[in-house]
């Protein structure tokens, strides 16, 4: 396989992080993980389901499935893994995943002399992508707690958020050019411009940045896989 996004890196530390976002599947993963606690939240604001009162089961049903959605990031590894093991690896080799949360003591060499229990070879197979990126889009949330009664609470921040993942990627594995970001603010003066209750405007950015995820890595993985057919077993090897 030859990648120009992989390639165009010297360093074998960031070529296997770049590989790791080859086939989009980190970003769908992502996608479901502000989708279904999103849309869950909405479906019950809207119809107005009391949690506590007249229909508790529906409640419960509806924070285990909130809480099922949002533990997507404490187990993303493994289940990328496993989808990888069948989807990527089979077609592209095998290499070690990035590291989330890079320890100081592996990125500096002049440290790990110092440094007990760091025998392994300081490499830069790092992503800022689950450590950095989404906890960022995250914030979405937090800022529209202050801002939803305001009608430009939207638009400033789904441009905020946009503007932050570019320049937090800008240098990384997986950078985003202006006009992959550009259609997360164009959806908060959309959004915006729709009737929508003050209340439910909170949660409007995790839907919208799902539906980014979801878009950018369908995308890349229908490239992948168009560009990358299905080995044979006897043809399986590392990158």
């Amino acid at each position: 396989m030859k990648n120009n996004s992989i390639e165009k890196y010297d360093s074998p530390g960031r070529r296997a992080a770049a590989y790791w976002f080859t086939d989009g599947l980190p970003e769908i993963l992502f996608g479901f993980f502000f989708l279904i606690p999103g849309m869950l939240v909405l479906v019950i604001e809207e119809f107005h389901i009391q949690i506590q009162k007249q229909n508790g089961w529906i409640g419960w049903i509806g924070i285990f499935v909130g809480l099922l959605g949002w533990s997507i990031w404490l187990i993303h590894r493994p289940i990328l893994n496993f989808l990888k093991a069948r989807i990527t690896y089979p077609r592209t080799g095998y290499v070690h995943s990035p590291i989330d949360f890079p320890v100081r003591s592996r990125d500096n060499p002049d440290l790990k002399i110092l440094t007990p229990g760091t025998s392994r070879p300081a490499d830069d197979n790092v992503s800022s992508f689950a450590s950095c990126t989404i906890p960022w889009m995250c914030s979405g949330v937090l800022f529209m707690g202050f801002l939803y009664t305001m009608n430009w609470g939207l638009p400033l921040v789904m441009s905020v958020i946009a503007v932050g993942i570019y320049f937090l990627n800008r240098r990384g594995v997986r950078p985003y050019s202006w006009l992959a970001v550009l259609p997360i603010a164009v959806a908060g003066f959309i959004a915006s411009a729709l009737d929508l209750k003050p209340n439910l405007r909170i949660y409007v950015p995790m839907l919208i940045c799902g539906i980014w995820l979801l878009v950018i890595g369908t995308r890349t993985l229908v490239g992948y896989l168009r560009a990358n057919p299905k080995l044979d077993p006897g043809q399986e090897g590392r990158l």
